[in-house]
């Protein structure tokens, strides 16, 4: 029994060595682009505050719309898109002016 899960074993796994000479330099480049995938999928820490701001913001909009439904009155929902909007602007507009700030002085450190 163990010598025919052997088998089946052995004759379902590639034979290796057996392939052309530029299988085996696609082999050499696949950690490369593996590291080039893995930093690509990261974002940078602006982006990140960016996405946590945007979350909280839609979760404040939530709240004033659920505000909205309880009281009757559209006035909870309207100061709420208007705080968001106005605090995400002012946010996004500091994390532009850092981001400049630390590229121009990366830039003279050159």
């Amino acid at each position: 029994m163990k010598e025919n899960e052997t088998q089946e074993h052995l004759s379902s796994t590639p034979a290796e060595g057996h392939g052309d000479a530029e299988e085996g330099s696609d082999l050499a480049e696949e950690p490369d682009q593996r590291r080039q995938d893995r930093d690509r999928t990261c974002l940078p820490r602006n982006e990140k505050i960016r996405l946590i701001i945007q979350g909280l913001g839609l979760l404040g909009l939530l709240a004033g719309f659920l505000l909205f439904l309880f009281s009757g009155t559209v006035l909870p929902l309207f100061g709420t898109m208007v705080i968001v909007l106005l605090g995400y602007r002012r946010i996004d507009a500091w994390l532009d002016a850092a981001g400049r700030s630390q590229s121009s002085s990366a830039l003279k450190k050159r």
